[in-house]
């Protein structure tokens, strides 16, 4: 090569080096510029979190109005993410069910309960049973005084650190993040006491079977004022009626029942429910027994719309069935299908008070001669 031509090469050289490494600048002035906006918008974001304005207010351009603010909406879905809510599952089983039901519990939606607590009538270390009444008390006539029993230890051992009490059954089956979902919108230090609401002798209360929820207020009371009066809720005796004398013991000390179905707004629909799953979904009453359609306070539906697309719990669920529910609750997926979902608000002490007033049940005089629970019921 002539000296003329490297002449004419070596600027040419230069020129092409010079632009690779101009792109290459550009490349990187972009890649800082990204992530210093990136940190910025998140620095942003945090400083809305904790109340602090990341905009100027001074500025021309922006109204000192136009501050950036998180809504209550996102506010509580944050908290709740952050700290949901504090949940304490009883489960009633007895020594003949422990393997039969209650291991099958505490293997599915068991395990989704902040504290999962069986009590019965003896001692099961396996799976932290615990003794609440006498060896000879574990019968089907005896759930009145182990739920009563139950309730109080429970509050003793547990009471400060739980927001929530869900009663249950050993053959019922609960969707806690629904009950999650439902508590969201309620303070637990108000008296609050939910559930599938039924009313006789002219008294209102949570069926026992579908599982009821008391906040920490409900069981403070139930504890300190009810259980130890007789005057104002039934002492411990066979054959009564657990679910009922429930309702009778929390009215009189100022508790709030609340039915599933007015729970929320724009869902009038029941979220817990007696019997399985199977007895609703077949489209006849014909699957709804007598008693449940005389005592029931809300309609009975049949048929896809007979419950919330957010029911929480379903009575007389055999272990098979709860494994099934496992899978297509939390296992089976249908493809493309989206949800858009928000948490509900929360409501205030005086929209309950209007909403849910107390009942007068005056009309009780003697609760030592309270009604039993017939043998066919």
């Amino acid at each position: 090569m002539t000296a003329t031509a490297k002449a004419k090469t070596i600027p040419k050289l230069r020129s092409n080096y010079s632009w690779q490494l101009r792109g290459q600048l550009h490349l990187l002035t972009g890649f800082i510029a990204g992530f210093v906006c990136a940190f910025m918008l998140l620095l942003c974001i945090y400083d809305v979190r904790n109340g602090i304005n990341c905009w100027p207010t001074s500025s021309s351009s922006i109204s000192s109005a136009a501050t950036l603010r998180l809504t209550p909406q996102v506010e509580a879905e944050l908290d709740l993410k952050l700290a949901p809510t504090r949940v304490l599952c009883m489960v009633l089983t007895c020594p003949e069910y422990v393997e039969l039901y209650a291991q099958h519990v505490a293997a599915t939606w068991g395990r989704r309960c902040g504290k999962l607590v069986f009590v019965s009538s003896e001692n099961y270390e396996p799976l932290g049973v615990v003794q609440v009444v006498e060896v000879e008390g574990g019968t089907y006539h005896d759930l009145w005084n182990k739920t009563r029993e139950g309730f109080r230890h429970v509050w003793l051992e547990y009471g400060e650190e739980y927001d929530w009490f869900l009663k249950a059954d050993d053959d019922t089956y609960v969707i806690m993040e629904n009950l999650h979902h439902m508590l969201s919108a309620y303070d637990a230090n108000m008296p609050l006491y939910f559930g599938y609401q039924m009313r006789r002798y002219n008294v209102s209360y949570m069926s026992g079977g579908a599982s009821y929820v008391l906040s920490r207020e409900a069981l403070h009371r139930f504890v300190t004022q009810a259980y130890t009066s007789d005057k104002v809720c039934p002492g411990a005796k066979k054959m009564g009626i657990e679910d009922f004398y429930m309702g009778i013991c929390l009215q009189n000390v100022g508790v709030h029942l609340i039915d599933s179905t007015r729970a929320l707004p724009d869902d009038d629909k029941p979220r817990f429910f007696p019997l399985d799953v199977e007895n609703y979904l077949y489209n006849s009453n014909t699957s709804i027994p007598d008693w449940l359609l005389e005592m029931s306070v809300s309609e009975v539906y049949t048929g896809n719309d007979c419950c919330s697309n957010y029911s929480i719990a379903f009575h007389y669920t055999k272990p098979e069935r709860m494994y099934l529910y496992e899978f297509l609750v939390y296992h089976l997926r249908v493809y493309g299908q989206k949800y858009v979902e928000q948490l509900p608000r929360r409501w205030t002490f005086s929209e309950i008070l209007e909403m849910f007033p107390l009942e007068n049940n005056s009309d009780i005089k003697d609760l030592t001669q309270m009604p039993e629970k017939p043998d066919n019921f």
